[in-house]
């Protein structure tokens, strides 16, 4: 949901209540990441002449803070004098005072030193037990992995996040879907090895051109033949749990909305279109949430010329997305509940579609695919995008009922269930999130329909697009620390022992990526000298590896090869959405005192 003034064509004006929560969130200045981007070149350069070519070479000399106990090869990064410069810069940034920095400094850098001991000293007994080489590599690996692994902890335990609640849970056969994934990890790692043996040469090529950065198909093909597999899997199950098509009961749709008249009449046009093929009653309820413009108005207009649709318009005077969602759940009177935002545009069909998965009784989410408007800069990389988790890694996650979350641009929901659950959370980012996982939680289906199509908006600008991306990226930490019952609790969960946790693992690595990618270049150019360690492929895989092979692998699962043209697009997206995501940790509030993540011997319900 978009705010502010508007223009003909969209909102000029994109802050809400909801961009920055006040009690979690604060306003970051423009300069701020390029500042910390700056501080962090700097400082690298200085480590890497030195551990190359000054006095710490002689302590250090794998050019990296690796101590000499034997390791054999060398390393692509080092990353551990990457992980300790962007510690270090990362404190100095996001602590609010001097008292605050020294804290978060005098608690990252040491533990991580701890860390990176313990590799070095497990390692090099593990060679002096067995009498086979380690690889320098592998301690590399397990170090940067370490690092982020540490800096997403730090992020739980010294940031202002929501209070842990109890999570109602549900056994949804936690070992079965373990099982599975385990079986499938296996398939995986045989046919990474089965590629490298079988296509030689263009593992080679790959490999030569940057896009396994140097390394092989072990390292860089299994997780996406993972996901493969996953995604295999949850195509054939779905054929025993297919949707019903006569099942039309009546539904309710809210749409929340502040400030948007410049779309408002085209959503309602839409739900309109797309009720006509439904054998059930739509009625509307449009929630203006204190809109300063002609929201109201026009959509009271809109619904007086609807044919199949029947709707209102109330005013919830309270800011917030929640505020006007709860608003309309208290007005619902029917089983489901469909939501819509205000500038999104269900397409024909996928209300039947949708309402359809609910004939099973466990089914208590379902969601589906954003299109694109496919008129802004965006709208090509944005596709990739949502091809990629939603049509792709979402789909995968069912067969082990490891989606945790369904997005609020549309999503249909048992009402009950959220009643139940007290309707949707305010004064944090990833309600939709929320709602969604603690449903699942209680061992509801999760069904994510590609063939359930809406176009949302994309935004046209880099303001726009920049707050949107500090919302959704700060959601994952909102989410993980009201739900951290999911996580930590005695009762598995795939959601809570697996997708979680790699979630916030890989936010620390987004918001890593673009220092990661600086440290490489210069390493790359003042390390190397004659010792000749350092190779620009490393640099190339970091920007695309994986990410490009699953991205060209869905666009043709999805059948729609013109997005082949728009990958150059997506790989500078998903740069510029790594340094949203440094910008977004930077946002959240440092805590008055670390808080270890833990569950606390009371949790509120």
């Amino acid at each position: 949901m978009t705010a502010g003034a508007t223009t003909g064509s969209g909102p000029a004006v994109f802050a809400s209540v909801d961009s920055a929560p006040g009690t979690f969130a604060r306003p970051l200045p423009l300069w701020r990441a390029p500042m910390l981007l700056l501080v962090f070149c700097a400082l690298s350069a200085a480590q890497i002449v030195l551990l190359f070519h000054g006095p710490l070479a002689r302590f250090f000399p794998a050019g990296d803070y690796i101590l000499p106990l034997g390791f054999t090869g060398g390393h692509a990064i080092g990353l551990r004098a990457f992980s300790v410069t962007f510690l270090f810069c990362f404190a100095l940034f996001w602590g609010r005072d001097n008292a605050t920095r020294i804290r978060l400094i005098a608690d990252l850098l040491p533990t991580y030193a701890i860390i990176c001991l313990s590799i070095d000293l497990g390692l090099a007994t593990v060679a002096s037990a067995t009498g086979l080489p380690v690889p320098l590599h592998l301690a590399e690996i397990l170090s940067g992995l370490s690092g982020w692994a540490l800096f997403a902890l730090r992020l739980l335990e010294h940031a202002t996040l929501p209070r842990a609640i109890a999570i109602r849970r549900h056994d949804d056969g936690f070992r079965r879907n373990l099982a599975l994934a385990a079986g499938l990890v296996i398939l995986a790692v045989l046919g990474a090895q089965l590629v490298e043996h079988k296509a030689a040469g263009l593992v080679r090529t790959l490999r030569d051109g940057g896009i396994l950065g140097g390394l092989g198909p072990g390292v860089f093909l299994v997780l996406p033949l993972f996901f493969l597999l996953l995604y295999l899997t949850a195509r054939f199950m779905r054929r025993d749990r297919s949707a019903n098509p006569g099942f039309s009961p009546d539904v309710t749709v809210i749409v929340p909305a502040f400030n948007e008249e410049y779309i408002i009449a085209r959503t309602i046009e839409a739900l309109d279109l797309a009720a006509r093929d439904y054998g059930g009653r739509v009625h509307v309820l449009l929630i203006d949430n204190n809109s300063r413009d002609r929201t109201g108005e026009i959509a009271t207009t809109t619904f007086a010329a609807c044919a199949n649709i029947s709707g209102r318009v109330i005013r919830e005077g309270t800011p917030g997305k929640a505020h006007a969602l709860n608003t309309g759940l208290r007005l619902t009177e029917t089983d489901l509940l469909i939501r819509v935002d205000a500038d999104t545009q269900i397409l024909p069909g996928s209300i039947a579609r949708a309402v359809s998965w609910f004939a099973h009784p466990r089914t208590g989410v379902v969601g589906g695919l954003p299109m694109v408007p496919g008129t802004g800069p965006f709208d090509g990389a944005r596709q990739i995008e949502t091809l990629v988790k939603h049509g792709f890694y979402s789909v995968a996650l069912q067969s082990i009922n490891g989606v945790v979350g369904v997005p609020g641009m549309l999503a249909v929901y048992r009402t009950a269930l959220i009643r139940d659950l007290g309707g949707f959370v305010s004064g944090m980012n990833g309600e939709d999130t929320d709602i969604s996982m603690r449903i699942g939680e209680m061992g509801y289906r999760i069904v994510v329909d590609p063939k359930i199509r809406y176009i949302s908006e994309v935004p046209v600008s880099f303001t726009h697009l920049r707050e949107q991306r500090l919302r959704w990226f700060r959601s994952v930490l909102h989410v993980s620390s009201r739900c951290r019952q999911v996580i930590l609790s005695d009762q598995s969960s795939i959601r809570g022992r697996l997708v979680l946790p790699y979630m916030l693992f890989n936010s620390a690595r987004r918001t890593a990526m673009i220092p990661l990618i600086l440290f490489g270049f210069l390493e790359y150019l003042l390390g190397s000298g004659s010792r000749g360690l350092m190779e620009w492929q490393p640099l190339i895989a970091v920007m695309l590896g994986a990410s490009l092979m699953v991205a060209v692998l869905v666009i043709l699962i999805s059948g729609l090869p013109a997005l082949l043209l728009a990958l150059p697009d997506y790989v500078a997206f998903r740069l510029l959405r790594s340094y949203f995501t440094l910008e977004s940790m930077l946002t959240i509030r440092v805590a008055a005192e670390q808080r270890p993540f833990v569950l606390p011997k009371e949790i509120p319900s």
